[in-house]
């Protein structure tokens, strides 16, 4: 089991703890806030910066703000599930080390259909193969990229037989489906239905009828 008391992980970790000169940085999505916050003490007394999340989608809005270097990420959570918020976060930011964590599975790897680096059985592990982890994964990882690209291509959206668009969100990536008969053309925005997040696009009437069906 972890730890949960600060003295005993600090006894735990020891005095030869190598406290890393570059702050690299762990986010921790997990819905258990005693969890959570264990996971958080333990990382930051060796040296880690620390960011948490209470769910995937919270993670993705903590991903839109700075880039961690590795993400441990529970796989059983509520409105988004660890295993879409790690999905997600491969395809967008596929140098970002992953480490899942689920009390489901007894065998210790990692379960397929999760693609991640690395596995973390909740409540069988210790604080010394916590640490060794994540010390591992960013040894092998590039330095971060706080910057993102800031080309984005053009997304044409058909409209269905109803006049709705199906906006997908670049945050979540679920779509959001919006009546747009009445628009006009021009820049216009919505709110995405999954995570909040503002979602901009633009009815292009001239480019309608180049393409097949009517599109945005």
């Amino acid at each position: 089991m972890v730890e949960k008391a600060l003295p005993a992980y600090l006894t735990a970790l020891g005095a030869d703890a190598e406290v890393p000169q570059f702050r690299y940085r762990v986010l921790i999505v997990e819905d258990e806030p005693t969890i959570r916050e264990t996971a958080t003490q333990i990382l930051e007394s060796v040296g880690y910066e620390v960011l948490a999340a209470r769910d995937g989608l919270d993670g993705l809005h903590a991903l839109s703000k700075s880039l961690p270097d590795v993400i441990i990420s529970d796989l059983n959570m509520p409105r988004m599930s660890g295993c879409e918020f790690l999905g997600i976060v491969r395809q967008r930011f596929p140098h970002i080390a992953t480490i899942p964590m689920s009390g489901g599975y007894s065998t210790g790897e990692i379960p397929v259909g999760v693609l991640a680096d690395g596995f973390l059985q909740k409540g069988n592990y210790t604080i010394k193969q916590l640490s060794q982890q994540v010390a591992m994964l960013v040894a092998a990882s590039p330095l971060r990229s706080e910057r993102k690209k800031t080309e984005i291509a053009r997304l044409f959206v058909p409209r269905d037989q109803g006049g709705y668009l199906k906006i997908p969100c670049s945050t979540c990536l679920r779509p959001t489906r919006l009546l747009a008969t009445t628009l006009n053309g021009g820049l216009h925005q919505t709110i995405c239905q999954s995570c909040g997040m503002a979602l901009q696009f633009e009815i292009d009437h001239e480019v309608e009828p180049l393409i097949e069906g009517n599109s945005a």
